[in-house]
């Protein structure tokens, strides 16, 4: 009851790039073609997705945040009632109740087993810390579980992944989720070659560093022919470029870095595009309106503006943006910078598949939940 829909698709793709000799009619130009539902939306999906999004923005949590707390929630009334009302009456902690959400959600739906998990951590969760309970939780439902561990494995492997963080002062997190074997037998190689770098005469980096920048090395081809250049948006202030400033450049999509390395990777970048801070004299503001592309000076210009999705708490870059068009394209909205905002495909989607409407006055951008709660997008982080 939250959510109200709109008949439209959910099929991104835009018209041919061919230019017509005549303006195209409404249902071969509309990349949102009214009246047709995708065969694999499911109404419930998007009721679910929207009313997500309007929780997070109310309580400012993230929507993962929110999705896994209804989530253990629902775990713990169905599957553990008897810790779920310990931990309404303020017997069991918060940590400790999700702890035991997460490992009873592994169990097989047979409440024989899910009942002898909850008996013997019953006791337990009111009384051990989260780091003893997590263990003895894994160990009890490692027990119930009928299957294999090479049958879990195969499972678990299917969810490998490479996760990127943004870290202080110019640094970041860049770790994998892998097969142990894996992961093992590649750390085992970082630690030779960072071993065969201490007998370099003058080394003087630790095992630590070594390790890390090996690790570098290895994945950008630093000092090779197949060296990973810069492709990502590099805002620098024109008197940094030059080595006049010592002001800090942006990196699209993470903040600040510092002004030498700004200029590293301006220098290295295979083709230099001018985003100082101020738009260039030679970008596209607007198209003809027989154009639905976007031209790739205009993409450069909307994407370094808006530094990712521009929903409230979400945080996709730029690179995993769709360029959306606040008006859309078949109510007569143009391709142009005012009329183009990032928005990851989760928040597209929820803007033309449900109620949330974004409203934009240049540079203001706020969105209206299925219930008429406005919310601004949030400022940007520099």
């Amino acid at each position: 009851t939250l959510v109200g829909f709109t008949r439209a698709s959910a099929t991104f793709h835009p018209p041919s790039t061919s230019k017509p000799t005549t303006r195209p009619s409404t249902e071969s130009r509309n990349p949102h073609r009214s009246g047709r539902k995708p065969e694999a939306l499911h109404a419930v999906e998007f009721a679910t997705r929207a009313a997500i999004a309007e929780l997070a923005c109310a309580l400012s949590l993230s929507e993962n945040t929110v999705r896994a707390q209804a989530a253990q929630a629902a775990t713990l009334r169905s599957r553990l009632p008897l810790v779920w009302a310990a931990f309404r009456q303020g017997e069991v902690t918060y940590l400790n109740a999700r702890i035991l959400a997460e490992q009873a959600a592994l169990l097989p739906d047979d409440p024989e087993l899910i009942g002898r998990f909850e008996q013997a951590m019953q006791a337990a969760a009111g009384m051990l810390p989260p780091g003893k309970l997590r263990s003895r939780a894994r160990a009890a439902q490692e027990k119930l579980r009928a299957n294999t561990l090479a049958e879990r494995h195969r499972e678990a492997a299917a969810d490998r992944r490479v996760m990127l963080e943004a870290a202080p002062d110019g640094m970041a997190w860049l770790s994998a989720l892998l097969p142990a074997s894996d992961a093992y037998r590649a750390k085992a190689r970082l630690d030779a070659i960072a071993r065969h770098l201490t007998t370099t005469p003058g080394e003087q980096r630790t095992l630590a560093q070594l390790r890390a920048d090996a690790f570098a090395d290895l994945l950008t081809g630093n000092g090779t022919p197949a060296e990973v250049r810069a492709t990502v948006a590099i805002t620098v202030p024109v008197l940094t470029a030059i080595g006049e400033s010592a002001q800090p450049g942006t990196l699209n999509g993470y903040g600040p870095i510092d002004a030498d390395t700004a200029r590293r990777l301006s220098a290295k970048a295979p083709s230099f595009h001018r985003i100082l801070t101020h738009p260039v004299s030679s970008a596209i503001l607007d198209i003809d309106r027989t154009n639905y592309r976007v031209p790739a000076d205009l993409r450069r210009w909307v994407t370094t503006r808006d530094g990712g999705c521009v929903f409230p708490g979400c945080t996709q870059t730029p690179q995993d943006c769709d360029l959306d068009h606040t008006i859309d394209w078949q109510h007569d909205g143009s391709t142009a910078h005012d009329n183009l905002t990032c928005t990851c495909r989760h928040h597209h989607r929820l803007k033309h598949l449900t109620k949330w409407r974004l409203n934009r006055d240049n540079d203001n951008i706020n969105w209206t939940s299925p219930t008429g709660r406005q919310h601004n997008a949030d400022p940007p982080p520099f």
